[in-house]
């Protein structure tokens, strides 16, 4: 097999070393069991297996096995599964993601490579809920929702741990925490900044770039995720609400990528979109009421992000100025744009929609780089910012791809370590909820 017989290797980062029961904390969870779906899910691959021009690979870390992490070649469909064990990854720790990587390309070379993290999903909040746990000395219990979500009914995490002490960190204002690839055993999580230095050392060591980053997880369809992956990858699919358990329809996807392996990364971001709305909206799911899910063009981040500084900024220096009009209509954005499982995660084009309609002031700079940045989000415009946006439900009629942090009340001090933040986005919102400048 050459380079260029093989269209895609696709690469699916499987962190289902999650549910631990921690008898310090009263046999509680922090998070619900994943490993069974990821068998499930695996099932769902081999349904269709790799082809001459489609490789499909898995590391699968499982709360099970505490002495081995698999690696999988999902072989041919009429041919046995072939597992590779490998010693207990910490799947929590970017160079698992990175050497995981990088095995893939040098093992399997192809023309284009996905990724698909596979897990809980939470955003952009990286606030460490195993620290409580290390400090303790305690190995970590959660949600039994049959969703990708961290805790119950989104309760603070002081309420879900029934204890009347916590760490600072989970005394916050903002609840639960947020990243992606929780890791029990290891009681680590990879932050956004580590899914960039392992993507990016992935990179450095093989001299290849990985086409297409899928979040199989939830709230991770956010703009302070996807400027912090804007130079990993071209393209990133992700959930803007929390994942039904049973996460992407893996078979269909794979069935057409097969089918069409020649398919750009353009394609095959736009498929899987397509693909989990039709899983579930269709018959053979019933009605799943809410599901989002969105392609969006990492190549055109950089100017959204630019536009949302500038936008930052006229808004700040409006309110500071003491424009009413501004105020009243920034105050409806954040009541009546639509918000998600995190009520600090709110739609970036319905926000700016409320703010625009709602803004009766004179400032026509205001209103020409609110323009600005919801026209990057219509699908139709170019360059095209979001090249695929599927939803169910009516709540989620008014999304349109992307959410942003914006609470309505209070502010998360760990919101300066995303890299977006610097746009003045989080000045904004200090701003506005009258965060005492520290």
């Amino acid at each position: 097999m050459t380079h260029n017989e093989r269209h895609w290797t696709v690469m699916v980062y499987m962190a289902g070393d999650n549910g631990k029961v921690f008898e310090q904390l009263q046999g509680k969870r922090l998070m619900a069991p994943m490993e069974a779906q990821g068998y499930q899910d695996i099932a769902e691959m081999e349904a269709v297996g790799s082809t001459p021009e489609v490789a499909v690979l898995v590391q699968f870390d499982t709360l099970s096995d505490r002495e081995h992490t698999y690696r999988i070649y999902i072989r041919p469909s009429e041919e046995p599964r072939q597992i590779e064990n490998i010693p207990e990854q910490n799947m929590g720790d970017p160079r698992s993601l990175r050497d995981f990587i990088v095995w893939g390309i040098e093992n399997y070379p192809a023309e284009n490579y996905a990724v698909i993290l596979w897990n809980h999903g939470t955003g952009w909040k990286e606030d460490d809920i195993y620290a409580f746990a290390r400090s303790r000395g305690v190995e970590i219990q959660a949600s039994q929702d049959e969703v990708r979500s961290l805790t119950r009914n989104h309760q603070r995490l002081s309420r879900a741990f029934f204890l009347s002490s916590i760490t600072e960190v989970l005394q916050l204002e903002d609840e639960d925490s947020r990243a992606i690839a929780f890791d029990d055993s290891s009681l680590d999580f990879l932050d956004n900044a580590k899914l960039q230095q392992a993507f990016q050392e992935a990179e450095a060591i093989t001299g290849k770039k990985v086409s297409l980053i899928c979040m199989d997880a939830c709230l991770m369809g956010m703009v302070e995720v996807a400027y912090q992956l804007r130079a990993n990858a071209n393209y990133m699919v992700a959930s803007q609400e929390v994942e039904p358990i049973t996460g992407y329809p893996y078979t269909a996807i794979l069935q057409n990528l097969t089918a069409y392996p020649e398919m750009t990364s353009e394609m095959l971001a736009k498929l899987i979109v397509q693909e989990y709305g039709r899983y579930y909206e269709g018959e053979s799911r019933g009605s799943v009421t809410q599901i989002t899910q969105s392609a969006t063009n990492l190549k055109v981040v950089e100017k959204l992000a630019e536009a949302l500084g500038r936008l930052a900024d006229v808004l700040h220096q409006l309110l500071t100025d003491e424009d009413i009009y501004a105020e009243n209509a920034l105050y409806n954005a954040q009541r009546k744009a639509v918000r998600f499982k995190d009520s600090d995660f709110v739609d970036l084009y319905d926000f700016l929609k409320v703010l625009r309609d709602r803004y009766a002031g004179e400032s026509n700079v205001l209103t020409q780089v609110i323009s600005e940045v919801m026209d990057l989000m219509i699908v139709e415009v170019e360059p095209q910012l979001i090249l695929a946006n599927v939803t169910s439900g009516v709540r989620f009629k008014r999304v349109k791809g992307l959410s942003i942090y914006s609470p309505v009340r209070g502010y998360c001090p760990f919101y300066e370590k995303s890299e977006f933040a610097g746009y003045g986005w989080g000045q904004l919102i200090r701003f506005h909820n009258h965060v005492d400048e520290e």
